[in-house]
Protein backbone atom coordinates (compact mmCIF):
# COMPACT_ATOMS: atom_id res chain seq x y z
CA UNK A 1 0.00 0.00 0.00
CA UNK A 2 2.88 2.42 1.03
CA UNK A 3 3.80 1.73 -2.88
CA UNK A 4 0.78 2.71 -4.18
CA UNK A 5 0.77 6.06 -1.64
CA UNK A 6 4.46 6.67 -3.34
CA UNK A 7 3.35 7.37 -6.64
CA UNK A 8 0.22 9.37 -6.35
CA UNK A 9 2.58 11.25 -4.13
CA UNK A 10 5.31 11.45 -7.04
CA UNK A 11 2.12 12.50 -9.33
CA UNK A 12 0.81 15.36 -7.36
CA UNK A 13 4.70 16.49 -6.91
CA UNK A 14 5.06 16.41 -10.73
CA UNK A 15 1.81 18.32 -11.28
CA UNK A 16 2.83 21.06 -9.07
CA UNK A 17 6.40 21.32 -10.68
CA UNK A 18 4.54 21.69 -13.89
CA UNK A 19 2.54 24.26 -12.52
CA UNK A 20 4.75 25.80 -11.23
CA UNK A 21 6.95 26.12 -13.93
CA UNK A 22 3.80 26.94 -16.14
CA UNK A 23 3.33 30.22 -14.08
CA UNK A 24 7.41 31.20 -14.06
CA UNK A 25 7.10 30.75 -17.60
CA UNK A 26 3.73 33.38 -17.75
CA UNK A 27 4.97 36.11 -15.56
CA UNK A 28 8.42 35.68 -17.38
CA UNK A 29 6.77 36.27 -20.98
CA UNK A 30 7.46 39.76 -22.67
CA UNK A 31 3.67 39.82 -22.70
CA UNK A 32 2.63 39.51 -19.16
CA UNK A 33 3.45 43.18 -18.42
CA UNK A 34 0.72 44.82 -21.07
CA UNK A 35 -1.51 41.65 -19.82
CA UNK A 36 -1.07 43.18 -16.20
CA UNK A 37 -1.33 46.76 -17.27
CA UNK A 38 -4.56 46.15 -19.98
CA UNK A 39 -5.98 44.25 -17.42
CA UNK A 40 -5.94 46.62 -14.71
CA UNK A 41 -7.50 48.91 -16.94
CA UNK A 42 -10.45 47.08 -17.81
CA UNK A 43 -11.24 46.98 -13.97
CA UNK A 44 -10.68 50.26 -13.73
CA UNK A 45 -13.50 51.63 -16.52
CA UNK A 46 -15.33 48.89 -14.86
CA UNK A 47 -15.17 50.39 -11.08
CA UNK A 48 -15.80 53.71 -12.70
CA UNK A 49 -12.40 54.95 -11.09
CA UNK A 50 -11.14 57.12 -14.21
CA UNK A 51 -9.81 60.58 -14.56
CA UNK A 52 -11.63 63.41 -16.25
CA UNK A 53 -11.66 61.74 -19.67
CA UNK A 54 -12.25 57.41 -20.29
CA UNK A 55 -9.67 55.60 -21.39
CA UNK A 56 -6.58 57.54 -19.36
CA UNK A 57 -4.19 55.06 -18.09
CA UNK A 58 -2.12 55.01 -15.08
CA UNK A 59 1.14 55.30 -17.30
CA UNK A 60 2.24 57.57 -19.55
CA UNK A 61 1.55 54.84 -23.12
CA UNK A 62 -1.31 53.33 -24.15
CA UNK A 63 -1.05 49.55 -25.92
CA UNK A 64 -3.64 49.41 -28.84
CA UNK A 65 -4.01 46.41 -30.76
CA UNK A 66 -1.37 47.09 -33.44
CA UNK A 67 1.30 47.18 -31.00
CA UNK A 68 0.40 44.41 -28.76
CA UNK A 69 1.07 42.42 -32.67
CA UNK A 70 3.68 44.18 -32.85
CA UNK A 71 4.86 43.23 -28.99
CA UNK A 72 4.26 39.58 -30.59
CA UNK A 73 6.29 39.55 -33.18
CA UNK A 74 9.58 39.95 -31.34
CA UNK A 75 9.59 36.87 -30.50
CA UNK A 76 10.66 34.79 -33.40
CA UNK A 77 9.30 31.44 -32.51
CA UNK A 78 6.08 31.85 -31.84
CA UNK A 79 4.69 28.96 -29.25
CA UNK A 80 1.03 28.13 -28.00
CA UNK A 81 1.57 30.57 -24.75
CA UNK A 82 2.82 33.28 -26.93
CA UNK A 83 -0.75 32.77 -29.49
CA UNK A 84 -2.41 33.03 -26.13
CA UNK A 85 -0.76 36.06 -24.44
CA UNK A 86 -1.49 37.97 -27.73
CA UNK A 87 -4.86 36.90 -27.92
CA UNK A 88 -5.96 37.70 -24.18
CA UNK A 89 -4.35 40.36 -24.52
CA UNK A 90 -5.94 42.09 -27.38
CA UNK A 91 -9.38 39.97 -25.96
CA UNK A 92 -9.00 42.57 -23.06
CA UNK A 93 -8.71 45.80 -24.97
CA UNK A 94 -11.47 45.09 -27.16
CA UNK A 95 -13.05 44.52 -23.91
CA UNK A 96 -12.49 47.43 -22.40
CA UNK A 97 -13.20 49.27 -25.31
CA UNK A 98 -16.71 47.84 -25.14
CA UNK A 99 -16.86 48.73 -21.53
CA UNK A 100 -15.70 52.38 -22.33
CA UNK A 101 -18.72 52.94 -25.13
CA UNK A 102 -21.57 53.04 -22.50
CA UNK A 103 -19.43 54.86 -20.38
CA UNK A 104 -18.46 57.69 -22.76
CA UNK A 105 -22.17 58.46 -23.92
CA UNK A 106 -23.40 58.47 -20.33
CA UNK A 107 -21.02 61.20 -19.94
CA UNK A 108 -21.57 63.02 -22.49
CA UNK A 109 -25.26 62.67 -21.98
CA UNK A 110 -24.83 64.25 -17.91
CA UNK A 111 -22.46 66.72 -19.74
CA UNK A 112 -24.91 67.92 -22.28
CA UNK A 113 -27.90 68.08 -19.52
CA UNK A 114 -26.10 70.33 -17.20
CA UNK A 115 -25.16 72.79 -19.37
CA UNK A 116 -28.83 72.82 -20.79
CA UNK A 117 -29.85 73.09 -16.78
CA UNK A 118 -27.89 75.75 -16.43
CA UNK A 119 -28.76 77.43 -19.20
CA UNK A 120 -32.21 77.21 -18.39
CA UNK A 121 -31.49 78.97 -14.74
CA UNK A 122 -33.35 82.18 -14.00
CA UNK A 123 -31.07 84.60 -12.26
CA UNK A 124 -32.24 87.39 -10.29
CA UNK A 125 -30.50 90.08 -9.64
CA UNK A 126 -33.34 91.58 -7.07
CA UNK A 127 -32.80 90.07 -3.63
CA UNK A 128 -35.90 88.93 -3.44
CA UNK A 129 -36.95 84.78 -4.60
CA UNK A 130 -38.81 84.86 -7.65
CA UNK A 131 -42.20 83.57 -7.37
CA UNK A 132 -45.36 83.03 -9.54
CA UNK A 133 -48.34 83.65 -9.35
CA UNK A 134 -51.54 81.76 -9.56
CA UNK A 135 -53.77 83.71 -11.45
Amino acid sequence: MEDNNSGENSVADTGEEDKQVLKRMISEHPLFGMLIETHINCLKVGLGEVEDQVGITSSPHQYSNTNLLDAATIIPNSSDLDKFMEAYCIALNKLKEAMEKPVKETTSFIKDMYAELKGLTVTSEADEPLVLNDK
